[in-house]
């Protein structure tokens, strides 16, 4: 993973529109935020995922997800 990705990840972890989506991922937004709308062209988004495949995310590290 490069600089880039790590950085537009933290800010879609922080992002309160992505949070909201996350924590309902059987509603509406979260289906936005994951389809090829949003989610093939917003770097943060596409961060997000990527911290998250490699496990780096501040909440899986405390261990409060």
């Amino acid at each position: 993973m490069n600089r880039v990705h790590r950085i537009f990840g933290r800010v879609c972890e922080n992002c309160a529109l992505c949070n909201r989506a996350r924590e309902n991922p059987d509603g509406m937004l979260y289906k936005i935020w994951s389809s090829p709308l949003h989610g093939s062209w917003c770097p943060s988004w596409q961060g997000y995922k990527k911290l998250e495949e490699e496990g780096l995310l501040k909440k899986q590290r405390t261990g409060q997800g």
